[in-house]
């Protein structure tokens, strides 16, 4: 590519056009601008034109090529270049990367148990941001207590989730453990939020936890709500009085139990006399759902 230069003399177009003519240098882009005549040379003739000139009168300048005034413009900017083009560099990497998650909303109080569920969906602080499993984590946190709406979105390099709770439930919340108001054994536990205290085949007495109201983040203890159930299978007793044996007495003993407990799963019976009469022993195991944080 043919570079040019561009000269500024004080002349008039006519003079100056002739030399030049005169010295066979083809000009271009010729402009008038008061006392100065402007025009661009091939860079090759800029010693010849400066001979031409070369009397103080011409006052004779040139101006950088458009392309090394580019040029220059680069050197001399090439701090403020680099750091436009770290902060591209820093801006892509921060729109693919998040580095904080913030839990907003009147259901704000369920942030520890959000982040463990956000954990849990495969996402991190500092990992990209198509590795989360967004739908996944949102249904669960739909199924926190008195949740009715979740949104996450992704704002830069911050994690927005905004939970709302049912401001009717919302402040029935409690922050104690679970704890059993009786005798059994554990047949079944489900923990939404916090830490099981039990598993299956646990023998339990009144008064034991069942579910923590913390869970494990990083190897750490981190405060939150208990949520969930746990199933007990119980014992109990009781007499029936009649006097005397018979289906209908058996069969009456037996409905009574329905007053002591729901979900019986399994009743037996022995009589013994008593005075004006009989009295049925019932024995039966039942099953109790003991709750928290599940309305």
């Amino acid at each position: 590519m043919t570079e040019f230069a561009r000269i500024s003399i004080v002349s008039t177009a006519e003079t100056a056009l002739k030399k030049l003519k005169n010295a066979k240098i083809g000009v271009y882009n010729c402009k008038k601008d008061g006392a100065r005549f402007i025009f661009s040379i091939k860079s090759k003739d800029v010693k010849k034109v400066f001979a031409i000139f070369s009397k103080p009168c011409y006052n004779i300048s040139m101006q950088a090529s458009r392309q090394k005034r580019l040029l220059n413009l680069a050197l001399n900017r090439i701090g403020l270049l680099a750091g436009a083009l770290m902060f591209l560099i820093i801006t892509a990497v921060s729109n693919l990367f998040i580095f904080r998650i913030e839990v907003g909303g009147s259901g704000s109080y369920l942030g520890t148990e959000v982040r463990r569920i956000i954990y849990e969906a495969g996402f991190s602080e500092f990992q990209a941001f198509r590795k989360f499993d967004a739908p996944s984590a949102t249904g669960k946190i739909l199924s926190l207590p008195s949740v009715t709406f979740c949104n996450i979105e992704k704002r830069g390099s911050t994690l927005y989730i905004d939970v709302e709770v049912d401001e009717v439930h919302g402040g029935r919340v409690s922050y104690k453990p679970l704890l059993s108001d009786r005798d059994g054994t554990v047949r079944n536990v489900i923990v939404v939020c916090g830490t099981p205290a039990v598993e299956n085949g646990s023998k339990v007495y009144k008064g034991d936890t069942l579910i923590y109201p913390y869970t494990v983040l990083n190897e750490e203890k981190v405060d939150c709500v208990a949520v969930g159930y746990v199933e007990l299978e119980c014992k109990g007793v009781y007499e029936y009085c009649a006097e005397s044996e018979s289906e209908i007495a058996l069969k009456s003993a037996y409905a009574q139990a329905n007053l002591y407990a729901e979900n019986i799963t399994n009743r037996t019976h022995t009589v013994k006399p008593v005075e004006n009469g009989v009295a049925y022993v019932i024995e039966f195991t039942y099953l109790q759902k003991l709750s928290i944080n599940m309305e």
